[in-house]
């Protein structure tokens, strides 16, 4: 019996906020005994390797002239991803994973209103009702990232100053995820495919990374277990995502992926329980479950306006 291409877009969807809370919550606890740049260094090292030999292997030398040509969108690509990414580590360094996790997703909706409206004017303004959900879901983060701040959350063995770099870090990382979004866009008109964007994406944080680790003498030599951690992690928890969540997207209408990534911050929030540094935080429980309700509230209005034809 043929499987309902609608089903397998859901069930990839699933495993993929399944996997990727899993890892959220799994490299916290890994930064804790490993300097965040050498995770770094081996993850995309890693999934550069992979998609840029599919990306050659089917592309050829087509690749590399397209490369070339669309050379300024990628870099705007690459600096997307060192804030999203080198924002995700340092915050997950130094807060707790549902915060950052929970932050990261909801902060989307307000950027990406005032981005699309004072910097990149390439995509259709929300309604009011958008509008007002996104600033209102805005206005939860910000009460969450205080209360982290004055360590009321999962993780209290911190300073204010690791505290504050985690705010900073999980805002950087929010921007990112939004500049990406737009970005990709923009190379996917271009006849990009994902997988040709994904073997390059990750050149400049790869690069300072490594710079980063000679300038402070950092080995990226470690034990036998902890690299064989790292390596599955790097696999299990981002190439393989990656590919699940593009499934998704190209079996399911936009609304719909939406509205499955909402489960992203419900499985952080179960996952990091088994992380022993972290304690109950109900501050942190109230408002994931607040703003998961605004962000369901939104993706229903959109679904709504969709079947109006608006």
């Amino acid at each position: 019996m043929k499987a309902n291409p609608v089903s397998v877009g859901v069930v990839c969807g699933i495993v993929f906020c399944g996997i990727s809370a899993a890892f959220d919550v799994y490299v916290a606890n890994i930064t804790q005994r490993l300097e965040p740049s050498v995770f770094i260094v081996y993850c995309f090292i890693i999934a550069t390797t992979i998609f840029t030999s599919i990306s050659l292997f089917r592309s050829g030398t087509s690749y590399l002239k397209k490369s070339f040509q669309d050379i300024r969108l990628l870099t705007k690509v690459n600096v997307a991803v060192m804030l999203n990414w080198g924002g995700l580590i340092l915050s997950l360094k130094y807060l707790e994973p549902a915060v950052v996790g929970i932050a990261s997703v909801a902060c989307g909706p307000a950027l990406t209103i005032v981005i699309s409206r004072y910097f990149i004017r390439s995509s259709s303004p929300p309604n009011r009702t958008e509008a007002f959900i996104a600033w209102i879901i805005l206005f939860g983060v910000i009460v969450m990232l205080i209360n982290s701040y004055f360590g009321k959350s999962g993780v209290v063995n911190t300073s204010h100053i690791e505290r504050l770099i985690g705010i900073v870090s999980v805002v950087c990382s929010a921007v990112g995820t939004v500049l990406y979004t737009f970005f990709s866009k923009d190379l996917g008109k271009k006849g990009w495919k994902s997988y040709e964007i994904l073997g390059l994406r990750n050149l400049w944080m790869l690069l300072i990374a490594l710079a980063y680790c000679s300038y402070n003498n950092i080995n990226l030599l470690t034990t036998e277990s902890l690299l064989l951690t790292i390596i599955l992690l790097s696999v299990l928890g981002h190439v393989i995502p990656i590919f699940l969540i593009q499934k998704s997207i190209s079996i399911l209408d936009p609304i719909h992926v939406s509205l499955l990534l909402l489960l992203l911050p419900v499985f952080t929030l179960l996952l990091q329980f088994f992380d022993s540094r972290i304690f109950i935080s109900w501050e942190s429980i109230l408002s994931v479950v607040m703003i998961t309700f605004l962000l369901i509230f939104l993706g229903i209005n959109k679904f709504n306006a969709k079947k109006r034809g608006l």
